[in-house]
């Protein structure tokens, strides 16, 4: 009877050990999520702002104006066979269709299109960056010996059919439930083209290719036509803005 009472008392005594561990780990962790701050979901495209460094609260006066005037009177020039720094925003590297068909006309070299004040370690919060993102690529364009910076920004939009309209609604691709519901699609570029020499820069936007998506059948789905346009498309794009920007800055006739 002695050793069951023994054996009893144990028990219960390493039964209220765990309840009361439990308990204190029950708080630890309440502790934590008191204390756990969520990492902010950053966007890793590169804005306008980074890039060129922008201050929105600066006091432009009409002479900040003229000089950019006079400044903008040195035309960008990319001639044949020269060395460039290719940059894709948003992402480590750009895409190969794009290096490809540069390549044809330059010589190319990558950057990494995520600025550093995107960039977050762990438990870190975003870095910020005092220099402007083109500081940093004229300066590895400058000791790497490329002349220029080109910058793209591609967005890839899908086109449905709106019957009501009776015309194409274009919006930012996104899976829908119906792959039928696209019936076309265009990728959008952007390019900002940078003189590491003088920082000179030109913004602007080639036309958009509309590739369409082939009727099949109803009782199929669009899955692989949808692939192959999107190739397609981004391929006939890219293709058709190397082309331009050799055009374009070739012999320096940046305008027009």
């Amino acid at each position: 009877m002695e050793t069951k009472k023994i054996i009893v008392g144990i028990t219960s005594a390493i039964f209220c050990l765990s309840l009361t561990g439990c308990g204190q780990q029950g708080k630890f962790i309440d502790a934590q999520k008191s204390t756990y701050k969520p990492r902010p979901v950053v966007s890793p495209q590169l804005t306008e702002q980074e890039l060129f460094g922008w201050d929105p609260s600066a006091e432009i006066t009409e002479e900040d104006i003229q000089d950019a005037l006079a400044q903008a009177e040195d035309e960008i020039s990319i001639p044949r066979n020269a060395s460039i720094i290719l940059v894709q925003s948003g992402e480590k590297t750009p895409d190969t269709e794009m290096q490809k068909e540069l390549e044809k006309h330059y010589k190319v070299a990558t950057f990494s299109g995520i600025s550093p004040s995107k960039k977050i370690t762990a438990n870190k919060e975003p870095s910020t960056a005092t220099n402007s993102y083109m500081l940093t690529l004229r300066y590895f364009g400058a000791r790497g010996r490329q002349s220029t910076v080109i910058v793209y920004w591609p967005t890839l939009q899908m086109g449905i059919f709106d019957k009501q309209a009776n015309s194409v609604v274009w919006q930012d691709y996104q899976p829908v439930n119906n792959n039928n519901q696209i019936s076309s699609l265009r990728y959008l570029t952007r390019y900002a083209v940078i003189d590491v020499k003088t920082g000179n820069w030109e913004m602007y936007s080639p036309a958009s290719i509309e590739t369409a998506i082939p009727i099949t059948p109803a009782s199929t789905t669009k899955a692989k036509d949808l692939e192959d346009v999107v190739k397609t498309s981004k391929q006939q794009t890219y293709q058709a803005n190397a082309q331009e920007i050799y055009s374009r800055f070739s012999l320096g006739k940046s305008r027009g």
